[in-house]
């Protein structure tokens, strides 16, 4: 039963994970914000390489409800081992990922922006830019590891507190670099690039200087993982990871999809993305609750416990984000008209807006439940839910829908509800079944 106290509790993990992402999302419309006072080709090769930069991103971020879970599982069974052992494992596998993906995604890069953009300009600016970028990946997986035994060992707001320090840091390099300013060279959206790589380096010195005086003793970089943890939490990590790749590619064919109706729809289309994943925001803040509540019921003994931890987190993600969705369903233009300015385009996404409002509460047991089914080590059957809806259901049917059959963008968003009603279904199936609860990380 979901009370007061217990709403507290999650609160109390959710709330500093919520700031944190939004302020992760925050550093990368700060990047675009300024790099935009230097023209269109810049932004255009920015945009190319911040989506370019997100594919090889996932392939480290699976590291955190990994670490996340298996701190959480030890912390519950009351176990004498190293608490850091697991976080251990994900900074050496962040390291063993991220160090090849680098120089492959190095040499690779004038290949990938030959491919995606005629603009020699735009190509140019994004090559520099991209390459800055993938100098942060190890840093990036490294950032996931310890996101995850912050989270694990239920100190968010230590987390929360260098992603503040990354952020303000990362803007005054900005100012900087792109700049010039303050006797540095003028290095304009490759100075963006090295703000942030700098600054998710430094985040992770932060985080290995607090680490290493304050949990020596827990084994921090001084316990070494074995051969078959760091394959578990691979294994682990794995199914968040695919998932991860499999949803932005789906969300970009996706738009190429909506874009062959037409461009106003397409336009119309980002707004209506860009609100959902603001909604959503709160879903994911309230999955890495769950994940350690969850995990650390699980390692206590108390199954049953630890499934109404989940169900109260979903209960939780059900209301707030209904609610907040409430003024966008009852005035849709107005949201809208922020990002728009097309009479046209804005009564093209009202319905389909309120549509987004009116679901999006109930779509958010999918974020909840999939992050947690990840950290109790069931991610497997997420992917496959996951592939199977979105690409084998929703993709071809919004194709059929739009292109094909030539209907709008309120037709495709039918469809989309339909395919978050399904996933919704199947991914609340599997954390009712309670298979779950048998396996052991």
């Amino acid at each position: 039963m979901l009370t007061w106290n217990r709403t507290k509790t999650i609160s109390a993990l959710a709330f500093p994970a919520g700031i944190a992402l939004g302020l992760t999302l925050t550093m990368s419309l700060i990047d675009l914000a300024m790099v935009g006072r230097l023209g269109n080709h810049a932004v255009a090769a920015v945009g190319l390489a911040v989506f370019s930069n997100t594919f090889v991103l996932a392939l480290v971020m699976g590291i955190a409800p990994a670490v996340q879970g298996m701190v959480a599982r030890r912390r519950g069974e009351g176990s004498t081992e190293p608490s850091c052992l697991p976080l251990n494992a994900g900074l050496l596998i962040a390291l063993l990922v991220g160090l090849p993906l680098t120089i492959l995604c190095y040499v690779f890069t004038p290949v990938l922006f030959s491919v995606i953009s005629s603009d020699a300009e735009v190509t140019r600016v994004g090559v520099s830019f991209l390459r800055t970028l993938y100098m942060g990946v190890i840093a990036v997986g490294m950032q996931s590891a310890f996101k995850g035994y912050w989270y694990g060992m239920e100190k968010p707001k230590m987390y929360m507190a260098i992603i503040f320090f990354m952020i303000g840091l990362n803007i005054f390099g900005n100012y900087i670099l792109i700049f010039g300013k303050l006797g540095a060279p003028a290095l304009g959206a490759t100075g963006a690039a090295i703000s942030t790589v700098v600054s998710l380096y430094v985040g992770a010195v932060i985080n290995f200087a607090l680490l290493y005086f304050r949990f020596r003793k827990e084994g921090f970089l001084s316990a070494r993982p074995q051969r078959s943890l760091l394959a578990r939490v691979f294994q682990m990590g794995l199914p968040a990871t695919m998932q991860e790749v499999f949803h932005s590619a789906g969300y970009i064919t996706f738009f190429w999809i909506v874009g062959q109706v037409g461009t106003a729809h397409l336009a119309a289309a980002n707004v209506l993305v860009r609100i959902t994943m603001a909604l959503v925001l709160l879903a994911m803040s309230l999955a890495t609750a769950s994940a350690t509540l969850v995990s650390k019921t699980v390692g206590e003994g108390d199954l049953e416990g630890a499934a109404q931890w989940g169900w109260d987190t979903g209960k939780l993600g059900v209301i707030g984000i209904s609610l907040l969705g409430l003024p966008i369903f009852l005035f849709p233009e107005l949201f809208l008209s922020i990002f728009l300015s097309d009479p046209n385009t804005i009564s093209i996404a009202v319905i389909p807006l309120r549509l987004v409002a009116a679901t999006t509460g109930l779509g958010s047991l999918i974020y909840i439940f999939a992050y947690t089914l990840y950290s109790v080590g069931d991610g497997k059957r997420v992917v496959m839910v996951s592939f199977s809806t979105q690409w084998l259901f929703f993709l071809p049917a919004a194709w059929i829908v739009g292109p094909y059959l030539k209907y709008g963008l309120l037709q495709i968003w039918l469809v989309q509800i339909v395919y978050g009603v399904l996933a919704t279904t199947l991914i609340t199936a599997i954390w009712a079944g309670g298979r779950w609860k048998k396996i052991k990380i």
